[in-house]
């Protein structure tokens, strides 16, 4: 919410902070620097003459600007003051308030020359100077709209004056009490915030700084933080993981309107999604009511709520708190994980080799969180096709799902061996993982069905034998042609063929091929794929791969096969799938 003020303007120097100051305090420091630095003088040659402070003390080229000249006793006089800044700069108006003080604003030409300028005073038949009192800088820059209420979050444009600005690097500071929530560099020139103030921090002018690395572009008293205050009251006071809630909300200055105000979540500065809004309704500009539903691995902590409505809102800090829900061993899904990973080094020819094997004991999210968009995929069997990638989704924020503990190891059992899978946690997250980080294609035996054995523990999960749940690929497998490294280049105008030592994949696995690049007639990323029969040869035809631009492109090969679904014995969950593979990926170029 906007006040009219007038425009201040900003300044570049290297300033280590800004402290908050009350205009008396400011006036009696800039007083006493004024007394000892450049006292002002009368023509007179008075042994008392009075002692000037100019403020703001700098302005950037092409600006208008208020400017305020204080007195430490009664000097101006209300029928002849006029005030002189040097070439370039226009005194547009001059304001005797009092004796003590005047105001006055001025243009500084586009063509002013840079530095230091003495102010010169001419009042009631004396002249009073005082020398390099204000500053012409290169940069300034304006701040749209120039004040909001204490509580108050608001959206505001920042524009720049022959500034330089690098995203990454330049960012805003108003000071204690304003918290940034959003920051956006349009250009070099051009800037957007969402700011909130706090409703408990001190009013009144205060600077503004664009800071781009060691240095700043100052707005003197560029924002007015006003006294009056909006706030806002958020109940309940707390709410559990997982639980479905009602809320209130109870305003005061506020301006709710229906379908219009958003309500979010923020802890430590920053936005959350681990709780969804299910239902909101505004009763009038200060009352509202919802439900909302709490992840059940929703961080635990105090949250802020931020209700915005348009560019404007309030901000209710410490608003509620998250507790711990209840843990539910009846809701723990499995994640199980057994396979093999290849690459061929491009320089060399050598192949590197991964073995993953791992589980984790999960609560699924609830709410879900986040969506999975399945990729086209060969159509059985032996039959080429081009397939594009789905666009990538936005990212979503979502919350670490519970982990449960299942002792200090589980298992992968089988007739030819066992796989010791030993407990992580990790430090940020807190999630429980078993692995096996020294896995190596020994532990990895082909044609195998494992059983997860877990250990149990107290407080976590049972010992359980859950049988034949993972199986292995029935073979292992080698691409025998090409060679796939030294930049190996292939024409699009002629067939790829490619063989290799068969997988003995069917009837129970799979067995499939492709060549990952860009789609010529889109642009966008994808690739050509086939399930071929696993007899160890194959082909990428002349008409299909001219589909791919030239340039770099990735070949590659798996061995797949899918388990049955799975549950632990006392679990709602009795869906989880296994599936296993040998991956292997070589570089090519197309030309």
């Amino acid at each position: 919410m906007a006040f009219p003020r007038l425009e201040s303007t900003g300044s570049k120097m290297k300033r280590p902070g800004q402290t908050p100051a009350l205009p008396t305090a400011l006036l009696m420091l800039m007083l006493a620097l004024a007394a000892s630095c450049s006292s002002s003088k009368y023509d007179t040659g008075s042994s008392e003459d009075p002692v000037l402070a100019l403020f703001p003390p700098v302005g950037g080229i092409g600006t208008t600007m208020d400017l305020r000249v204080d007195a430490d006793r009664s000097t101006f006089s209300f029928e002849s003051t006029t005030v002189d800044l040097g070439d370039g700069i226009l005194v547009d108006t001059v304001q005797v308030y009092d004796g003590w003080t005047l105001g006055l604003r001025i243009t500084i030409e586009p063509d002013a020359e840079l530095g230091s300028r003495d102010l010169l005073v001419a009042t009631d038949g004396a002249r009073l100077e005082l020398p390099d009192s204000f500053t012409v800088v290169e940069e300034s820059f304006s701040i749209e709209p120039g004040s909001g209420y204490m509580g108050e979050t608001i959206h505001v444009d920042i524009t720049g004056r022959n500034t330089d600005w690098e995203s990454g690097v330049t960012w805003p500071s108003f000071g204690d009490g304003v918290d940034i929530l959003d920051f956006t560099l349009v250009s070099s020139t051009i800037a957007q915030a969402d700011i909130s103030i706090a409703s408990d921090t001190w009013a009144g002018l205060r600077d503004v700084a664009m800071q781009t690395g060691t240095e700043a572009v100052f707005l003197y008293d560029g924002f007015l933080v006003d006294r009056v205050g909006i706030a806002a009251a958020f109940d309940p006071a707390e709410a559990a993981q997982g639980d479905t809630v009602t809320f209130t909300v109870t305003g005061r200055g506020t301006n709710f309107l229906d379908g219009v105000s958003e309500l979010a979540f923020w802890q430590n500065g920053h936005e959350k999604s681990d709780i969804v809004v299910d239902t909101m309704t505004v009763l009038d500009a200060t009352n509202l009511y919802g439900q909302m539903t709490l992840s059940n691995a929703a961080e635990l902590g105090t949250r802020d709520v931020l209700i915005s409505t348009g560019d404007e809102g309030v901000m209710i800090s410490d608003a509620f708190d998250v507790i711990a829900g209840e843990l539910d061993l009846s809701q723990v899904a499995v994640s199980l994980a057994f396979y093999v990973e290849r690459g061929i080094d491009n320089s060399s020819g050598a192949i590197s080799e991964s073995v993953v094997a791992q589980v984790i004991f999960y609560i699924p999210l609830d709410p879900a969180c986040g969506s999975s968009s399945m990729m086209d995929s060969p159509q059985p069997y032996d039959v080429n096709g081009l397939f594009e990638y789905p666009e990538a989704a936005e990212e979503e924020d979502c919350p670490t799902p519970t982990t449960v503990g299942a002792g200090e190891h589980v298992w992968l059992e089988s007739d030819a061996n066992v796989v010791t899978l030993d407990r992580f946690v990790e430090s940020g997250s807190g999630l429980i993982y078993y692995y096996d980080p020294d896995a190596t294609l020994d532990d990895y035996v082909f044609g195998q069905w494992y059983d997860l054995h877990t250990q149990g523990e107290e407080g976590g999960l049972g010992e359980y034998l859950l049988e034949d749940v993972q199986p292995t690929v029935p073979a292992d497998f080698q691409l025998l042609s090409p060679q796939l490294w030294g930049d190996y280049t292939h024409t699009r105008s002629q067939d790829f063929e490619y063989t290799w030592t068969p997988a003995q994949t069917y009837p129970d696995a799979y067995f499939l091929t492709g060549i990952i690049g860009t789609i010529e007639s889109t642009g966008n990323g994808g690739y050509l794929g086939c399930i071929p029969w696993d007899d160890g040869q194959h082909a990428y035809i002349a008409s299909e791969l001219v589909q791919l631009m030239e340039g770099p492109v990735y070949f590659f090969a798996e061995s797949y096969i899918e388990g049955p679904d799975f549950g632990l014995p006392d679990s709602i969950y009795q869906t989880n799938p296994t599936e296993s593979y040998v991956y292997l990926m070589g570089s090519m170029i197309l030309e």
